[in-house]
C-alpha cells in the first residue's frame, strides 16, 4: 500500500479507483481490487465453502480462543490455530454439504490439566456436570471450570466463563438460555486458572438434548 500525505489534511474513503485511509496522521492509498469474470474452479468453490463453514463456527468464540492461546504463543492467534486444525481434520462430507465433526474440533489449548472423568446430564434447562479432581501436575483446586455450548440448529455458541465452579468442587450446574430448550447442543469443558493467565485443553463431552 502506498503512502499519501494530503495537502488539505487527512483523506479517507473511496475516490475513483483508489481507497484512502488515514492512520496516525499518515494517509495510505491502495487500488480497488479488480473484478474478475473468470468463473471459480471447483477446487476454489470447495475451499470457499469450507472456509465459510469454519469461519462462521469459530467467529463467536474468537475472543476466548485468542485469550487462551496467547499464553502459549503470542505470535499466533488462537482462532487461526483452531481454524487450521478444523479445516484439516474436522470438516467432513462432500461439497456443497460440508459439516464439522465436533468431536474432532480442538478449541481451547493450554498447559493446565484438562477435566477428567466428566459426566453430563440435562434436566429442563439445567446442565448438570460432574468431574474428578486428583492432584496432579498443573492441576490446582482453584481452577475455574468453563463451559462452551454450541446449539446445532441455531448455529451459535454460548459460553459461561464465570460459572464459579472450581476443580475441587467435582460437580455443579448451569442454566442454559431459554432458546436452547428442545434443541441438541454440543458441550466442551476446560479450566482457567484463578489469575486467568493459564488454560487447559478443552474436552468434548458430546451432544446433549436440552428438554
Amino acid at each position: 500500500m502506498a503512502i499519501q500525505r494530503g495537502l488539505f489534511g487527512p483523506i479517507s474513503g473511496k475516490i475513483g479507483d483508489r481507497v484512502y485511509a488515514t492512520v496516525n496522521g499518515v494517509t495510505y492509498v491502495r487500488s480497488l481490487p479488480r473484478k474478475t469474470t473468470i468463473p471459480a474452479t471447483e477446487k476454489q468453490l470447495i475451499q470457499r465453502a469450507k472456509f465459510g463453514l469454519v469461519s462462521r463456527f469459530l467467529h463467536p468464540i474468537g475472543w476466548i480462543l485468542n485469550s487462551s492461546y496467547k499464553v502459549i504463543n503470542r505470535k499466533k492467534t488462537g482462532i487461526w490455530v483452531s481454524f487450521r486444525q478444523i479445516m484439516d481434520e474436522a470438516v467432513t462430507g462432500e461439497y456443497p454439504d460440508f459439516e464439522i465433526d465436533y468431536a474432532k474440533a480442538n478449541l481451547i489449548q493450554g498447559h493446565l490439566a484438562p477435566p477428567r472423568e466428566t459426566c453430563i446430564t440435562a434436566e429442563k434447562q439445567n446442565l448438570n456436570l460432574s468431574w474428578s479432581f486428583n492432584q496432579q501436575v498443573n492441576s490446582y483446586s482453584t481452577d475455574e471450570l468453563i463451559v462452551l455450548v454450541y446449539c446445532i440448529s441455531l448455529k451459535e455458541f454460548w459460553c459461561n466463563d464465570k460459572t464459579g465452579m472450581r476443580r475441587s468442587d467435582e460437580c455443579g450446574s448451569i442454566i442454559l438460555p431459554e432458546e436452547y430448550a428442545e434443541r441438541e447442543c454440543c458441550i466442551w469443558l476446560f479450566y482457567r486458572s484463578e489469575p486467568q493467565n493459564a488454560y487447559s485443553n478443552s474436552v468434548y463431552l458430546g451432544k446433549v438434548n436440552i428438554y
